[in-house]
């Protein structure tokens, strides 16, 4: 496909070079004037298309990472909470042992 594009601008071309040989002089340098202030543009059209591709990659860009980390907190907003495992609790530590003091009641 790219061949074809080449060839209709190498016809373009030729087509213009023909019709300005054919022209008075005046004319020829107006179209001549004319046909470079027309590449100009397209060249600034090139540069401004180009530009803007790189602000949308980057604005796609910033997008998808606020859209994934807002995504994160929704899942953990939603997420059901986590219960803590209950601890034993631990008997306390001291320099002597413990003795327990049964009554006789509780014993028989």
């Amino acid at each position: 496909m790219p061949a074809r594009r080449r060839s209709t601008s190498t016809d373009w071309e030729r087509n213009l070079q023909r019709l300005e040989r054919q022209l008075p002089a005046p004319i020829a340098r107006l179209m001549r004037e004319l046909v470079k202030n027309l590449r100009e543009a397209q060249r600034q059209l090139e540069v401004v298309r180009s530009e803007r591709e790189a602000r949308w990659q980057k604005l796609q860009t910033q997008l998808r990472s606020d859209a994934a980390r807002l995504l994160r907190q929704l899942e953990k907003a939603v997420e059901p909470r986590r219960q803590k495992k209950a601890r034993r609790a631990r008997p306390k530590k001291s320099g002597r042992a413990r003795r327990s003091t049964a009554t006789p009641e509780a014993s028989a």
